[in-house]
């Protein structure tokens, strides 16, 4: 009974072991990778984060021999979220002189083109210069680069500049008329307006704003170790990204 007692017990103390070996290196080849709202390129549907951008992502880290766990936040907390964690990433992040040392950048995954979007019944809005705009209200997200934008043109949020969540928040306060523009890439009409409720010629483009034509990177909190870094550049360099 004793020489039987004590195989139970050792075969309980290796399965144990093993789990935990077993769960660790789980842990070793898992990333968590953040990012935002924003269809077509990265948005949840049926519960699963799906996308164009999605794809290239994946393909990226399974290259490099990653699983990951994939979280959808608004924009902000996105940004938070991947500073707090040494083995996140983040997408798609434009890659400003402010954000140069905050991250460790992989690669460029997409090309933004963001313009000023009104709806096609306002015909009183015309920009011959950017300080034209400060006479109109805007919507935009919380801490990315076209809020930026604004705020060094002088709008203040709670007069003529509401910070939004998300990228679905601006399109709904432009469609309810309690702003009279939002700053979008245009070849992302078709796809967003359907969701809160408008069609594609709802929309117009005014005009676009060079300063805010960006490539929008795969980037890693400044805390993840380097081999990770490593390997994934080079999985992104095999694949031949360049948006």
């Amino acid at each position: 009974m004793f020489c039987s007692g004590m195989r139970r017990l050792l075969r309980s103390v290796y399965l144990s072991v093993g789990l935990i070996v077993s769960g660790s290196a789980c842990a070793e080849t898992s990333l968590l990778v953040f990012t935002e709202n924003s269809p077509p390129y990265h948005y949840v549907k049926n519960g699963k984060v799906i996308g164009e951008v999605i794809d290239r992502v994946h393909n990226i880290l399974r290259r490099a021999g990653y699983g990951a766990e994939f979280k959808v936040f608004p924009w902000a907390r996105a940004v938070l979220n991947t500073q707090r964690h040494s083995r996140a990433l983040i997408f798609s992040i434009a890659r400003t002189p402010e954000r140069e040392h905050q991250y460790q950048w992989i690669t460029p995954i997409t090309q933004f083109e963001l313009g000023i979007l009104t709806l096609s019944t306002r015909t009183n809005i015309t920009v011959e210069d950017w300080n034209d705009l400060k006479a109109f209200s805007v919507a935009t997200q919380r801490g990315d680069v076209a809020e930026k934008w604004l705020k060094e043109l002088g709008f203040e949020e709670g007069i003529n500049l509401i910070s939004c969540a998300d990228i679905i928040c601006s399109w709904e306060e432009l469609k309810r008329g309690t702003v009279d523009f939002i700053i979008e890439d245009p070849q992302l009409i078709r796809d967003t307006a359907g969701l809160v409720g408008l069609e594609s010629d709802d929309v117009t483009l005014q005009q676009l704003i060079p300063e805010l034509s960006v490539k929008a990177y795969l980037a890693a909190s400044p805390q993840m170790p380097a081999a990770i870094v490593a390997r994934l550049r080079r999985a992104a360099n095999d694949i031949g990204y360049r948006p």
